[in-house]
């Protein structure tokens, strides 16, 4: 692979031809089988920030500080509240139908913006606010407004960071895993804190937490770095008459790659509470989340070598296989007597079913969109998944109060779904009638 995602994702035999600031990798690679035209890093877009990378890596580090509570600790929190699991399920799923709206507009602004950053940070301010009143002594109408503006501010950020970063990519070279892989320590190590934390007191603590992880997104915001509004080419296609964000490969991918996220959403939903039931303390489930980090942490590093001459639609064919095992495992954890130690095992598949899932959606996305489009391809992108992964949450309520730990039995579904969708998108590469970009001498848009 090319500068896409560094030496992360390089294949081992490329011929490189330097011309005029431009270089060409002929390659067969696990996102293509073309020749892929991409923009040297030494081009005179723009003069790299000082400190690109390092600032870069605070910012995904403070953006998943909040995440790694509210997706292990706060539904305990909402347990601890004495909620029904029919009013978890809904305060957990409709943020999402709020995140597939509005989270699109905020990336479009952010590509129409002088400057992305500016937008970013005022979301990021906006989102500190909002976290404040989680402190007010609320019922189940107060806290679901409190987390459906949450949505509004917060669902953007990371598809906002996203693009900044992959524009880093494409201008300096810059190795995205090793930003993003900063944001997969935080949350690793924020989950084992704060399950020792809340095993020694109680999940009340898990909204002080939430809050001081939004401050620090606040102030990590004001060190992003400021690229301007001019942007690099795409690599594979032009934008014009054939819009890439329209186009049948990129919309087969996006159905697919969501299928499979969308079927951690039981898990995300009742994953603590059910592992509660099996006898789980609230440290050890901490832990359960902080290894299946570990695990996506560890495939960032090795992507490369396992799949860079593998194509996309087997990358997601392994991720779906693997989803159907562990929900299998964990829809019978119970009769199966699966421990704490069986479950991490269980959890290592996640690698598979998010981390590689993911990196083969960045990389596809990052060479298949131009520039300006950047911001709003990732919108695109939440917007589609969050409409499946919604889909998802909501049925999790009445699954699990139906069926507990063999609701992740509907997940095998979604799954197998998920690759069936990422076949169709090899047939539609192949068919595609948009041709790859030729890079131009004039690089504004």
């Amino acid at each position: 692979m090319t500068v896409l995602l560094g030496q992360i994702l390089m294949p081992r035999k490329c011929r490189w031809l330097f011309k005029r600031h431009i270089f060409w990798c002929h390659t067969r690679n696990g996102l293509s089988e073309m020749t892929i035209n991409v923009v040297h890093p030494t081009s005179n877009l723009s003069v790299k920030p000082n400190g690109f990378e390092l600032r870069m890596s605070l910012l995904f580090a403070a953006l998943f500080m909040p995440n790694a509570i509210y997706l292990s600790f706060f539904p305990l929190w909402l347990e601890y509240k004495a909620f029904t699991p029919l009013q978890i399920s809904t305060m957990l799923t409709l943020p999402v139908f709020v995140r597939l709206l509005i989270t699109p507009v905020f990336t479009h602004m952010a590509d129409k913006s002088p400057e992305r950053v500016r937008v970013l940070i005022t979301i990021c301010l906006a989102s500190f606010v909002c976290s404040l009143f989680l402190f007010l002594p609320l019922g189940f109408a107060g806290v679901l407004s409190v987390v459906l503006a949450l949505a509004v501010v917060w669902s953007p950020q990371v598809p906002i960071a996203d693009s900044i970063a992959l524009s880093g990519v494409r201008r300096y070279g810059t190795n995205y895993a090793t930003i993003r892989m900063w944001g997969s320590v935080v949350f690793l190590a924020l989950n084992i804190v704060a399950g020792y934390i809340i095993q020694r007191t109680s999940p009340a603590y898990a909204i002080p937490l939430m809050v001081v992880g939004f401050g620090t997104i606040a102030a990590a915001s004001f060190l992003t770095p400021k690229l301007g509004q001019k942007r690099a080419p795409a690599p594979f296609f032009r934008g014009g008459k054939d819009n890439v964000l329209r186009s049948a490969p990129v919309l087969f991918l996006l159905v697919a790659t969501a299928l499979i996220q969308a079927s951690h959403g039981f898990m995300y939903n009742f994953g603590s509470i059910y592992w509660t039931s099996l006898g789980v303390n609230a440290q050890m489930v901490g832990f359960l989340w902080a290894i299946q980090v570990l695990a996506e942490i560890i495939l960032f590093r090795v992507y490369g070598r396992l799949f860079s001459n593998v194509r996309v639609e087997m990358v997601l064919l392994l991720a779906g296989l693997f989803g159907i095992l562990r929900w299998t495992l964990f829809a019978f954890a119970n009769e199966l007597n699966l421990g704490f130690i069986s479950l991490g095992l269980v959890q290592t598949f996640h690698a598979f079913t998010f981390g590689a899932t993911y990196i083969a959606l960045q990389a596809y996305l990052a060479n298949a969109v131009p520039e300006e489009q950047a911001s709003s391809a990732q919108g695109l992108s939440v917007f589609v998944h969050a409409i499946v992964m919604a889909l998802v949450m909501l049925s999790s309520g009445p699954l699990y109060e139906a069926f507990q730990g063999h609701g992740f039995l509907a997940m095998i579904i979604v799954s197998a779904t998920g690759i069936a969708f990422s076949f169709k998108f090899a047939a539609s590469v192949k068919k595609s009638t948009i041709k790859p970009a030729q890079l131009e001498a004039d690089l504004t848009p």
